[in-house]
């Protein structure tokens, strides 16, 4: 055919961008001969697309009705070459031809996505018109991500989530003593590539046994059509999973559990086609009947870190008392659960710890990492009928690697001044 083209984006090599952000790129198109087109443009499309089918009515009435909703979120289009002033195609010679373009992306642009029942897309596109002859494309999708920093989110997320239940179990009549179950997180703003740490408080005084805690981080997809009328599906999926220990009857146990978050999609709960969310989803498997305790805590992941105030040093008191208890209360009833001493220096006194946040200076660059279980798509469609290419998508989401975080360092903490009794002698000056 003689034609080769190509879309690249400057100001990202992964070609991924943040909504409100400037998107830069060149066109590159190499003949071999020359040719003739009567116009060259560079269309920047982004738009939601949904659609399922339903089966209605029986028998011979029984009929497929089709489920959609569209929504356009982008549209920009450059003439890279325009034909002449007295209406003739340009004649383009053999050899390479670039053409840069740059666009200011829109601030509401609502995260890519792409899901068994609909899409988010982002796509650019070269149509090459040619006179008396079939159009050519090339067509390369991008990923928008709309930013959700935790900072600037509900102040909500910056406390413990703490979701408890209390439950009894019955065999005719007979009935057991209660099981308690106490679930913590610090706080539920997290982002691709961080632990949530889970603290699990198991008190089983029935004579039941706790096989174990299985632990689920959920994603639920919204889907919404618009025509014929108005309709939601829901689809969730299981990004990580854990089964946790579990206890003996009359026993008590507490522990710490944590889940890293993979590398998905912001969560976004808009007026979009299509709506992300997340939950930590809880359920402690009993042996015997009844129904088993299920707890849900709902998660906001981002693309930016949560920065928590981070003290350098935390003062411990050299002793604890042993007595310190965590205890439940469900209906004016107290249950008591043990809960482990804190680290104390050794040789008593003072000791340095660091908790796992970070000052904004030191929060790490994110990477672009496909999206968690994420099929490549092919992104053309009955348009393109005379594509010269294309390259396949996969949506590129950032995530972060704490584990790579440079630290700095704890400030030096004197030792504490000697208190002399006041029945000794004062220390000779030196």
């Amino acid at each position: 055919m003689g034609v080769h083209c190509d879309i690249r984006f400057t100001n990202s090599t992964h070609g991924t961008f943040l909504s409100g952000q400037p998107l830069t790129g060149s066109v590159q198109l190499k003949l071999t001969e020359a040719k003739k087109f009567n116009e060259i443009t560079l269309r920047i499309i982004g738009l939601s697309h949904v659609q399922w089918s339903e089966q209605r009515g029986q028998g011979r009435n029984r009929h497929t009705v089709t489920f959609y909703g569209k929504r356009d979120h982008l549209a920009s289009v450059k003439v890279l070459v325009a034909k002449q002033q007295n209406g003739s195609p340009t004649e383009l010679p053999a050899g390479e031809h670039i053409y840069e373009f740059a666009l200011d992306l829109p601030p509401h642009l609502p995260t890519s996505f792409e899901g068994s029942l609909g899409h988010c897309r982002y796509t650019a596109q070269v149509v090459m018109d040619r006179p008396w002859k079939f159009n050519l494309t090339y067509k390369v999708g991008f990923t928008v991500v709309h930013p959700v920093d935790l900072n600037t989110a509900s102040p909500s997320i910056r406390m413990p989530a703490r979701i408890e239940d209390a439950r009894v179990f019955c065999c005719g009549w007979w009935r057991t003593k209660p099981l308690f179950v106490r679930v913590t997180v610090p706080y539920t703003g997290f982002v691709p590539g961080q632990a949530i740490p889970l603290r699990i408080e198991l008190n089983n005084q029935s004579d039941r046994v706790v096989e174990g805690v299985n632990m689920k981080l959920l994603q639920e997809i919204t889907y919404t059509v618009e025509h014929p009328r108005t309709k939601t599906r829901k689809e969730k999926h299981t990004l990580v999973k854990h089964i946790g220990d579990g206890v003996a009857g009359e026993q008590q146990k507490t522990y710490d559990q944590r889940l890293v978050v993979p590398t998905v999609a912001p969560s976004c709960t808009g007026s979009d086609l299509i709506s992300v969310s997340y939950r930590l989803h809880l359920t402690v498997r009993v042996s015997g009947c009844g129904s088993d305790p299920v707890l849900d805590i709902p998660l906001i992941i981002g693309t930016t870190p949560l920065i928590l105030q981070q003290p350098a040093t935390v003062a411990l008191p050299a002793t604890v008392p042993s007595t310190s208890t965590i205890g439940f209360n469900f209906g004016g009833t107290l249950s008591q659960l043990p809960t482990a001493p804190p680290p104390v220096a050794a040789g008593g006194g003072h000791s340095l710890t660091r908790e796992n946040t970070l000052p904004p200076e030191y929060l790490p660059p994110p990477t672009y990492e496909e999206a968690m279980n994420a099929a490549t798509v092919v992104i053309t469609d009955d348009t393109d009928t005379n594509a010269i290419g294309s390259k396949p998508f996969v949506p590129l989401y950032p995530s972060y690697n704490f584990a790579d975080v440079q630290w700095p360092p704890l400030p030096r903490m004197d030792p504490p001044p000697v208190l002399l009794p006041p029945s000794s002698p004062l220390p000779p000056k030196q």
